[in-house]
């Protein structure tokens, strides 16, 4: 397999001028601004936490919202990072379990943080 040649400085500036063009006549969509992340998981966490917390059926769709977001795929049919971070977010809930039954089965109730972040580390680093 052959390399590619990369593009020179007016290879770019042409592509990016056409691109400009073809965004103005509406054939390209615009081009998205940056998303902060900080922000946004803020805004995620205080509306989940003001949620109607009465309400008996929000597991419905916590579990709804988890299927959609790991079906969720590029423009290349890959995996996109959102749905990894929900697969670690599952196994972690799934190891948080075992490292629980783990402590009851050796009859403890107490344990460090540091314990738990061993038994996790693995799913956190993948």
């Amino acid at each position: 397999m052959a390399k590619r040649k990369t593009m020179t400085k007016a290879q770019k500036a042409m592509n990016a001028k056409i691109k400009k063009e073809l965004q103005e006549k509406g054939i390209v969509p615009p081009d998205k601004p940056r998303m902060n992340r900080k922000k946004y998981i803020e805004e995620a966490r205080e509306e989940w936490n003001g949620r109607d917390a009465e309400y008996y059926a929000w597991d419905v769709f916590l579990y709804r919202a988890i299927s959609i977001v790991l079906g969720h795929t590029d423009w290349h049919l890959r995996a996109s990072p959102e749905a990894v971070g929900v697969a670690k977010t599952l196994k972690l809930a799934l190891r948080l379990k075992e490292f629980r039954d783990k402590l009851k089965a050796e009859g403890r109730d107490t344990y460090t943080m540091g314990e738990e972040y061993e038994y996790i580390k693995d799913i956190l680093d993948a």
